[in-house]
């Protein structure tokens, strides 16, 4: 088996061994049969899910080996779409992105009508921009606001791109009823029309298709294992991920029992919806030591986000949320916090041998961007950036700045109290900021409430400051 030429040992569940030598074979030959007679009973533009696990991986392999197979003449323009969030862990962003780069390289050399595109959130939709930006507090089970930015909209716009073209589009899923209980009892709650196919909650004019439903997780393994890619690329890599994710750099998993490698599951890094990053501190385990700066990053950002002093009492839209002990977004001085110690975990990542940057200019210009809106008139992230030595980051002329000190010496020049000068102003309208940011915009204790306390306390100041003078 080819598995045992990467030096790993295999253990397989000897409950579910095949009891024929050519069992696995007749799997793979009935599902190649069963997707080229589906591919050639329809026009629509197929596109593979693709995340770069085992069992993408396998459907995608099963697919282009049958749109090789066919004669030129019935092969047609095919697809996978890949996701990178932006926050992929960096080994595994480096992993897909080689894999990606193989399959198109060879799909162009070889005239296959096959190509894997990969897709990102917008700047409004990136995870930094939300979560620093915007305050957005660390995901929750019941508040995973991440999903939908970063992965199902960016795919959303891309099939659609696709069908628009080519009328209507089959997503070709890589799910198995044996991955958990709860993937069967959603698989089987879908209505399958009479080819197979179910329709798509979230993408218009596509259907769905799975067509390892019924494959157990050992045949993925065997067939990965036995069975290398037409591409200039075999599964060593993809084994070593799994093996390292599960905490043992030797050997490689097919138990059913301990799920797949011990459970471990690619994401993103910067995941807060689990407890514990098993994956991970997997990888830290079995010596990727620059690994370790992120799981803090990530650990901490999931602690910050249960502090009640980090986050305001109000919503972004201005409700309040303390009334049912509710949390709002993070605070100004959370955000800066957590940019600051963003930008230090990146430094000590890359000083530990990583090899990529953790947050690029264009993230820290739209998280000033959010910033501006919200309560900075400095350019306070370009200001951290740039002692970071962030490259592509600069200093900005702001006009608004520029408008805000012609409105303030305006306010000075025309004022009856000659005391209050600018830095004084200017101090207040800091401090006001801050108020707003904090606290929520009704009750006894709200900012309005206390910006007007400020203000007083300002006035009042001034007055017994000239009552003294008088004296």
């Amino acid at each position: 088996m080819e598995l045992y030429d990467f030096g790993f040992s295999f253990v397989e569940n000897a409950a579910n061994k095949h009891t024929k030598e050519t069992s696995l074979n007749d799997i793979i030959t009935q599902t190649k049969n069963e997707l080229k007679r589906q591919f050639l009973s329809t026009t629509r533009a197929w596109i593979i899910a693709f995340s770069g696990g085992k069992d993408s991986t396998c459907i995608l392999q099963l697919f282009y080996e049958m749109l090789v197979s066919l004669p030129k003449h019935l092969q047609r323009q095919s697809y996978a779409i890949a996701s990178n969030t932006l926050v992929e862990a960096p080994h595994i962003d480096t992993f897909l992105h080689n894999v990606l780069d193989s399959i198109n390289t060879h799909a162009k050399n070889n005239d296959i009508p096959f190509s894997i595109l990969q897709v990102s959130p917008s700047l409004q939709d990136d995870f930094w921009v939300n979560l620093i930006g915007k305050g957005y507090p660390s995901p929750t089970r019941t508040f995973r606001w991440c999903t939908d930015r970063l992965k199902i909209t960016p795919s959303r716009i891309e099939v659609a791109n696709i069908t628009k073209q080519a009328g209507s589009a089959l997503l070709v899923l890589g799910t198995r009823e044996q991955e958990s209980t709860n993937r069967k009892k959603s698989m089987q709650k879908r209505i399958l029309n009479n080819q197979g196919f179910s329709k798509h909650d979230d993408f218009p004019n596509t259907m769905t298709y799975a067509p390892l439903s019924k494959w157990s997780t050992d045949d993925v393994w065997a067939y990965l294992s036995t069975h290398k890619p037409l591409w200039d690329k075999n599964h060593s890599e993809l084994f070593k991920l799994y093996a390292k994710a599960s905490g043992d750099e030797r050997q490689f998993i097919t138990h059913l029992a301990q799920s797949s490698c011990g459970g471990s599951r690619f994401g993103c890094w910067v995941c807060t919806v689990v407890s514990e990053d098993k994956s991970l501190q997997g990888f830290i385990d079995t010596g990727e030591n620059h690994l370790k700066p992120l799981n803090d990053f990530r650990n901490y950002i999931k602690r910050l986000r249960e502090d009640k002093l980090a986050r305001a009492d109000y919503k972004r839209d201005g409700r309040a949320v303390y009334k049912n002990g509710g949390l709002g977004p993070f605070l100004s001085k959370t955000r800066i916090e957590i940019f600051t110690k963003l930008l230090e975990t990146e430094k000590e990542f890359l000083s530990l041998g990583g090899e990529k940057e953790l947050i690029n200019s264009a993230q820290i210009l739209e998280i000033q961007k959010e910033w501006d809106k919200d309560f900075d008139f400095e350019n306070t992230a370009l200001q951290i950036a740039m002692k970071f030595n962030k490259k592509g980051v600069c200093m900005q002329d702001k006009k608004q700045k520029i408008l805000h000190e012609e409105i303030l010496e305006d306010i000075v020049a025309n004022t009856e109290n000659t005391e209050v000068g600018l830095d004084d102003i200017k101090a207040l309208l800091h401090t006001s900021l801050e108020i707003y940011n904090t606290y929520g915009r009704r009750g006894v204790n709200s900012a309005p409430a206390k910006i007007k306390e400020e203000i007083e306390k300002l006035l009042n100041d001034k007055s017994t400051k000239e009552e003294q003078e008088c004296l």
